[in-house]
């Protein structure tokens, strides 16, 4: 089988190459020639366009930023409906809104192909090692043949339903995370302005109740507060305005979101929007005068 991704950044140039390494034929396709020269230098091979990566592939990976491009590479010019045969399959792999999902998903079957959500959840460390949490959703068939690729990925599977459910229970995640950043960020700013120690204060939070997977997971990050990014903020910008857009659709208040996600779009206005997500403690420091 010889299988086509599109998208090697952070996320996408580790999964790649798992499966890279596990012996599949992998061609590439992604705007950033510096994205592509790792991969192409370890086996991979290289499309021009998306179109000409569904021409000459089996099926296709995606791990790519945002809706608009999604879409692009589906049904925009030298995209994948162009050259894909009956049948073909697209995973993607994104973390997008559930409408945008759902117009990629139309496009592909009404083409005669197949489309399945597959949102996952951890970092490029989780990525590298093979142990992403992954949630499905789309033809029951579909995500059953595709399995053993997705096993690849990561050790975790959650089937979810034949629909958006994937999309969803990503952006409530997320939104968990985002907002877990912003009360921790609060949190050592208090301790920070009463004269704690830096580093007994990281570790007592790090050794508390309150102190959740993915506190612990930024310790170090913390320590040294070196942001350098496994998740950017302009990602995590990004999913809490999608949650924000779902939560307006269905009637809900979400307060701490809205709150996250302004602070998440001020490290953008500062120009932090390619640093780790949890740098959001700086926003923190420079709105109560630690900046």
């Amino acid at each position: 089988m010889k299988i086509g991704w599109i998208g090697v950044g952070l996320m996408g140039s580790r999964m790649a190459k798992r499966l890279l390494n596990a012996g599949y034929e992998v061609c590439v396709c992604d705007p950033v020639k510096e994205n592509k020269e790792k991969l192409i230098a370890e086996g991979a091979t290289a499309a021009l366009s998306p179109a000409d990566l569904a021409g000459k592939t089996d099926m296709i990976f995606c791990m790519i930023p945002n809706a608009t491009v999604l879409l692009d590479i589906i049904s925009g010019e030298n995209g994948i409906l162009e050259a894909m045969p009956k049948d073909f399959i697209v995973v993607d792999m994104s973390t997008i809104d559930p409408d945008a999902s759902a117009q990629a998903a139309s496009a592909i079957e009404g083409a005669g192909g197949h489309f399945l959500r597959s949102t996952v959840t951890g970092s490029t460390e989780f990525a590298e090692k093979g142990t992403l949490g992954i949630m499905v959703s789309g033809e029951t068939a579909v995500y059953e043949s595709v399995t053993p690729l997705l096993q690849i990925l990561g050790n975790r599977m959650h089937y979810l339903g034949d629909a958006e459910q994937s999309r969803y229970m990503k952006i409530c995640i997320n939104m968990m995370i985002g907002t877990s950043m912003q009360m921790l960020a609060e949190s050592v700013v208090l301790g920070e302005k009463a004269g704690l120690d830096w580093d007994k204060m990281i570790e007592c939070i790090c050794d508390s109740a309150a102190a959740s997977s993915i506190i612990k997971a930024k310790k170090e990050m913390f320590q040294k507060r070196d942001f350098a990014p496994m998740c950017t903020a302009l990602t995590l910008e990004k999913d809490m305005e999608i949650a924000l857009s779902l939560g307006k659709k269905h009637g809900l208040s979400l307060p701490i979101t809205s709150i996250s996600k302004q602070n998440y779009t001020a490290m953008r206005s500062h120009g932090l929007e390619e640093l780790d997500y949890a740098g959001i403690l700086m926003v923190n420091e420079v709105l109560n005068g630690l900046g």
